[in-house]
């Protein structure tokens, strides 16, 4: 009985042209996926530390600026205030892409609430008085790429502080007299 054995040249490339094919298949859009999600990850990391810092400055309540004289913390208007503060932490952190009318910013005292225009800032909180600052942005404006492995429409982070306001004082302008 004769064996009769193929040519190796003939079948030598098709091992390895199936598995490009079944691997691009797979593994393509496993990476896209895990691509996405760390973006998202990222983003969601700068978000954070965005409300993480609108909150920090909002807990002040009043700043003394640099020319000595103190400056009460507004939420949205004047310098300095909360929504410019996260603006910029989002920008610093690397979501260059936004631009200031697709950020959210939210602010209330205690347990009122959060609201995009609230009637009071940060500097009519007294000492230890909690609050809450909510940002949120669109995902769409901040993604790489739009496959839509992940697909959320908003990353929001809420943040609670306490007001860090000193006690009222008073200062004895009287010098000693010897």
């Amino acid at each position: 009985m004769m064996i009769r054995r193929s040519s190796p040249s003939r079948r030598c490339g098709v091992a390895t042209v199936e598995a490009a094919v079944v691997l691009s298949l797979l593994l393509v859009p496993v990476l896209l996926g895990v691509w996405e999600v760390g973006r998202l990850i990222y983003v969601q990391q700068v978000v954070t530390n965005a409300a993480r810092e609108g909150a920090r400055l909002a807990a002040q309540g009043r700043i003394v600026n640099r020319l000595g004289t103190p400056t009460a913390i507004a939420f949205s208007t004047g310098t300095p205030n909360v929504k410019d503060t996260v603006y910029q932490a989002l920008i610093t952190g690397g979501l260059s892409n936004l631009a200031q009318t697709d950020v959210t910013v939210k602010f209330a005292f205690d347990n009122d609430t959060l609201t995009a225009s609230p009637s009071y800032n940060p500097s009519d909180g007294t000492k230890n008085q909690r609050f809450r600052v909510y940002v949120e942005i669109p995902f769409s404006k901040v993604r790489w790429i739009t496959v839509g492995l992940v697909n959320p429409t908003i990353v929001s982070y809420t943040v609670d502080w306490q007001m860090l306001v000193d006690d009222a004082f008073t200062v004895n302008s009287d010098l000693p007299q010897w």
